[in-house]
């Protein structure tokens, strides 16, 4: 699936839509077209995102205790989104990191940083989704 379409609402359950959420989501990516495709999805199931250019400008903001979940891609300019889960680890945040360039050395270190899941891209929505309700029930 191209993840430009991610946040069309036909990608998107009837059971996720009616499930209305209060929860804060950032979105940590260089990628303009991926933050505005996973700012519709989140939108479409009823979170609320705040969107970030680079991990750096997410810990710049100190944001970290403004939102509920962080979604961010693992390869970015400065400080990479794997970078960012260790910074926060102590804050028990739950991180969903998203890469199109999975290694066993990332998996090791996602999870030795209390990261919840690495997401393959491209990745359907519906995992995405699956993840997040995981998260918030």
């Amino acid at each position: 699936m191209d993840c430009k379409s991610a946040g069309d609402p036909e990608f998107v359950s009837a059971r996720s839509r009616e499930s209305l959420k209060s929860d804060v989501i950032a979105v940590v990516d260089d990628d303009e077209d991926v933050r505005a495709a996973l700012d519709g999805l989140l939108e479409s199931l009823g979170y609320r995102s705040k969107l970030y250019d680079s991990a750096d400008s997410f810990l710049a903001a100190k944001a970290v205790d403004d939102v509920d979940c962080i979604i961010s891609d693992i390869q970015m300019p400065g400080t990479s989104g794997l970078q960012l889960a260790e910074q926060i680890q102590g804050h028990e945040k739950p991180v969903i990191l998203i890469t199109a360039f999975p290694t066993h050395d990332v998996q090791q270190r996602a999870s030795a940083a209390g990261v919840r899941c690495v997401l393959i891209k491209p990745f359907d929505s519906e995992e995405l989704i699956d993840h997040l309700s995981a998260q918030f029930g």
